[in-house]
């Protein structure tokens, strides 16, 4: 459908282009206070649901985990781990210490 428009229009568009102004102001910026009321309205004319896209957890902060993967709309943030992912962190963790105590160590004559 799409092609079939740009194929009859001309290369150059003017400022009355009608379906160039429409297009425009179907676009959803971030920021946009009226967003909202535009995202329902769009649902309403495409006859579909609304999609659960962008979920922010608000519940008590979580433990970190390897990957910083923040809890949302497929995660509760719950740990339901053996204890793996808390034994990982404490050996990247603790590398990390240890380098910088030598660090430290050695550089503290200076």
């Amino acid at each position: 459908r799409e092609r079939s428009f740009v194929q009859n229009e001309s290369f150059a568009r003017f400022k009355d282009d009608v379906r160039l102004d429409q297009e425009k102001k179907e676009i959803i910026r971030k920021g946009d206070p009226m967003a909202a009321q535009a995202l329902k309205k769009q649902v309403q004319l495409k006859g579909g649901r609304e999609k659960l896209t962008n979920y922010i957890y608000k519940g008590p902060e979580p433990k970190p985990n390897r990957f910083n993967i923040r809890p949302g709309y497929r995660w509760d943030g719950v740990d339901r781990g053996n204890g793996f992912e808390d034994k990982v962190l404490a050996c990247k963790y603790s590398k990390h210490r240890k380098k910088e105590d030598a660090y430290r160590w050695s550089s503290a004559d200076m």
